[in-house]
């Protein structure tokens, strides 16, 4: 991550920020794993553009992902929005070649492509029956009121290389969660039966899959003037 990436991400943590996933059905009513237990993977630091999935609560933009200690890792999200001389439909944003035409033809202000929406979380690593879980935590309103979050999101790693990592949420109200305590222990003893039940990622249509591409070069440098843009506003 660059130094202007970094302090970046500093000052979003200025913003007053909102969990952008707040209606997504794969929430978890506990968390998974154990933070102070965990520790992070360095390789999953940087900048990340968004592949847009089947999903429609995953949307066009980019998450900031950097170390907040040993054991965790700090997590911003950050949404692009269209002014009014630009429609995003006209780029495939499933693909990062709609990215890299994005930043190749249009400037970062509030009448062509800007952000609107910023989410931050707080994430932790737990390995369930061999796969690897990434945990979210929603941080913000309900830290400074010093309340606990009404959800976490709960992700499998299903690819995870230097240029690329594919995630999938586990559906926190499938069937194989119904009925039982809302504690950790209880959820993750299910998620262990589960690992390999597809009910639990949104089957049979693997909706909550999307995919993470590293950004790099004009693409790294436009999503940086959009988060700029988020500060400066």
């Amino acid at each position: 991550m660059t130094s202007r990436s970094r302090s970046l991400s500093g000052a979003l943590l200025m913003l007053i920020l909102m969990p952008v996933f707040a209606g997504l059905l794969a929430c978890m009513p506990v968390p998974i794993g154990d933070p102070e237990r965990s520790r992070i993977n360095a390789d999953m630091t940087g900048i990340w553009v968004i592949l847009e999935g089947e999903s429609s609560d995953v949307a066009a933009g980019f998450f900031i992902f950097e170390p907040y200690d040993k054991r965790t890792m700090l997590i911003t999200m950050i949404t692009l929005a269209e002014g009014d001389e630009l429609d995003l439909a006209d780029y495939d944003f499933t693909t990062y070649a709609g990215y890299e035409s994005l930043a190749a033809t249009q400037e970062v202000n509030s009448d062509q492509v800007y952000a609107d929406e910023v989410g931050l979380y707080k994430a932790w690593l737990t390995k369930l029956a061999g796969e690897w879980f990434f945990t979210w935590e929603p941080k913000g309103m309900a830290d400074a009121l010093g309340e606990d979050p009404e959800f976490w999101i709960v992700q499998q790693i299903v690819e995870h290389t230097d240029g690329k990592m594919t995630l999938r949420w586990v559906h926190g109200e499938s069937e194989p969660f119904d009925d039982i305590k809302k504690t950790r222990r209880a959820y993750e003893r299910v998620l262990k039966k589960n690992v390999s039940n597809p009910e639990i990622y949104g089957a049979p249509d693997d909706e909550y899959r999307f995919s993470l591409v590293r950004a790099e070069g004009p693409v790294l440098e436009f999503v940086e003037d959009v988060a700029g843009y988020v500060i400066e506003d």
